[in-house]
């Protein structure tokens, strides 16, 4: 465990460069006693449909004391960090600099990757103001149990207790220690707290998303839920408690004879190939990107390669410097890959990050308690126009972001 300390900033200082929202408020400190607990819950993969092709009487009791989007629009690209630090920035990838699972920086030698602990640890990566940020920034408590971003001192702050991410420690040890931080006097307890489940996601991957692996762990995770709300209703304050359910993406399923072959329109060595499969990352090598780009522009109708100052607006890139010079997007459920890969079998039955229009991309938005409307369903909402409700939710005022608040009427009570 790991305790981060809380400072204030005392003027509004906001700069855009790579990432934009390191503003520092300039409201009142928010009276800690008087803020109920908000909860943000992420269910990895949980794909929007899942409420129905799985069982989950949880969520399914959430829904009906609560508000249900009908989906949650991920940012470009539909992965991961990306979108998880999306939802707690409101910004685009393009904005906060989290580009994708994997990354370069022109500036450092080192890259980015999920399992790079020493470069997910480091602020250099991370743009933006994350909301334990902005809730810290202006007097209240937070807590994060695993949240991409929560493990770096972002602006110099981290959650007051969050943990290195491991994905061993069990699902009922994460919700017990959850329920532990809100048994504390009042004003001790955290006012916000993340919590984080890696599946569905992982069985998605492995089995496919509508696999019966993949709707068994919907509903593992559906229990997990369900621990948590059983927890609060016996201390009493399940009513009281503000819980915010999300997912950062939802996912395709896969097909063997929908695989794009690099091989067949250029060769490319490993080094050239920085990311494959449901992105494309492309560093070619000196004097080799107009040959490269050449080769793949159109190559195929169900891929789209462009270069970062050529990124459909819709993708939201900003032609950030961490993008690789050439980009690939294959369409959601094709694969782009070297023929190394197919030779191998190695095959990956179901995946995201393509194009997060896609239905099949979105995720889940539940929420719950004395600040939500009850027994409302409203439209797919973008993840990005998320951290304003968390905002809303606590009190204290946003930073800059990309967010809308007029797309998000309909879920908070006197929005």
């Amino acid at each position: 465990m790991n305790i981060a300390s809380r400072s204030l900033c005392p003027i509004l200082f906001v700069t855009f460069l790579a990432s934009i929202g390191s503003g520092c408020s300039l409201t009142e400190p928010v009276a800690v006693a008087d803020t109920p607990p908000l909860i943000l819950i992420s269910l990895d993969g949980f794909r929007w449909d899942y409420l129905e092709l799985a069982d989950t009487p949880n969520l399914d009791r959430l829904i009906t004391t609560g508000v249900r989007a009908e989906g949650m629009i991920p940012v470009f690209p539909s992965k991961t960090f990306p979108s998880h630090y999306s939802i707690a920035t409101g910004l685009h990838p393009g904005h906060h600099g989290i580009i994708s699972n994997n990354m370069r920086d022109p500036r450092w030698p080192e890259p980015f990757g999920l399992s790079e602990r020493d470069q997910v640890n480091n602020p250099r990566w991370w743009g933006g103001e994350p909301i334990w940020v902005t809730a810290n920034k202006q007097g209240l408590r937070t807590s994060a149990y695993f949240w991409p971003g929560s493990e770096a001192p972002v602006q110099g702050v981290q959650p007051d207790v969050w943990f290195p991410y491991d994905g061993a420690v069990t699902w009922e040890h994460r919700v017990d220690t959850v329920l532990g931080w809100l048994d504390q006097p009042v004003e001790e307890r955290p006012n916000f707290v993340a919590l984080y489940f890696e599946e569905p996601n992982t069985a998605s991957h492995d089995h496919g998303p509508e696999a019966p692996e993949a709707l068994a762990a919907a509903t593992a995770v559906d229990a997990a839920v369900g621990r948590l709300s059983d927890g609060l209703a016996e201390r009493g304050v399940l009513e009281s408690t503000n819980i915010v359910v999300v997912s950062d993406h939802g996912m395709a399923l896969n097909d063997e004879e929908r695989v794009i072959v690099l091989d067949d329109y250029i060769d490319l060595s490993r080094e050239e190939t920085f990311e494959i499969g449901a992105l494309l990352q492309i560093f070619p090598a000196p004097g080799r990107e107009e040959e490269i780009y050449t080769a793949l522009a159109g190559a195929h109708p169900n891929l789209r390669i462009f270069r970062p100052e050529e990124a459909p607006p819709e993708f939201h890139l900003y032609n950030h410097p961490r993008l690789a010079p050439i980009l690939g997007s294959p369409d959601p459920g094709w694969e782009v890959v070297p023929r190394a890969m197919v030779e191998s079998g190695r095959f990956i039955r179901g995946d995201h990050g393509q194009d997060p229009s896609h239905p099949d991309m979105h995720g889940i938005f539940i929420a719950a308690g004395p600040a939500f409307e009850e027994g409302t369903t409203v439209a797919r909402i973008p993840g990005v126009d998320i951290y304003n409700i968390l905002a809303a939710v606590l009190g204290i005022e946003p930073a800059p972001n990309d967010g809308d608040p007029a797309r998000v009427t309909g879920i908070l009570k006197n929005d």
